[in-house]
């Protein structure tokens, strides 16, 4: 029986982090669904597509075929038989992202997408509505949290080598996003029913992870 582990939480509280070490612990996949909205925006521009025309975004989107490779010891998106994720990181992409991501179209797409690959075996996936939206049904459920200070510090510890950003224009970008992402209209940032919740303001990502995995082993 295949075991789905979903991890959400608002963005820098270490989703990412934690989801992939929990996976590797259990060799289980692992998928940021965060990923696949850069990949549709790859997706977009790679086919030079208008950014305001909705529905050859979708239709380009919907055409399109999202996997991943378990047996990479790196992370992978695979769109159409082409590993991308070198190349979701590009300031064009940063552009569009939350634009591409706004359109309730694209999120159904990608939804699909997400089941489709948690289908395939033991997984672990992470983002802000994987429990609640994607995953509702998921065995092992956890909502990561953290205050916004906390949050922003390890966002401007993570990235001051290569941004001349201040830790307060984080605090407030952060702060934004939090907003943003608990008040839009499809798949709002919630706490998913059954999930377990897990504050980590005062935990490194090594004492989450073993919570985590003492979760699922139980």
């Amino acid at each position: 029986m295949k075991t789905q582990i979903t991890i959400d939480g608002p963005a820098a509280s270490g989703k990412t982090s934690i989801g992939r070490k929990v996976s590797s612990h259990l060799h289980y996949s692992f998928l940021d669904t965060g990923l696949m909205y850069r990949a549709a925006t790859w997706i977009v521009i790679k086919n030079e597509i208008n950014i305001l025309d909705k529905s050859k975004i979708v239709n380009a989107i919907t055409n399109s075929n999202f996997s991943i490779n378990s047996n990479l010891k790196e992370d992978s998106l695979i769109i159409n038989n082409q590993n991308v994720i070198s190349e979701l990181r590009t300031p064009e992409i940063d552009k569009y992202v939350s634009q591409i991501s706004k359109i309730g179209d694209v999120r159904e797409v990608l939804v699909d997408q997400q089941r489709n690959i948690a289908e395939l075996g033991n997984i672990v996936m992470v983002g802000r509505d994987i429990g609640s939206v994607v995953l509702p049904n998921a065995k092992i459920k956890i909502y990561l949290d953290a205050s916004l200070e906390v949050r922003a510090q390890r966002r401007f510890e993570e990235i001051k080598q290569d941004t001349t950003l201040k830790f307060e224009e984080i605090k407030q970008d952060l702060e934004k996003r939090d907003i943003i992402d608990s008040k839009r209209e499809v798949s709002p940032l919630t706490i998913p029913k059954d999930a377990v919740v897990i504050n980590t303001d005062q935990l490194t990502i090594s004492q989450v992870v073993k919570k985590i995995i003492s979760t699922v082993e139980i």
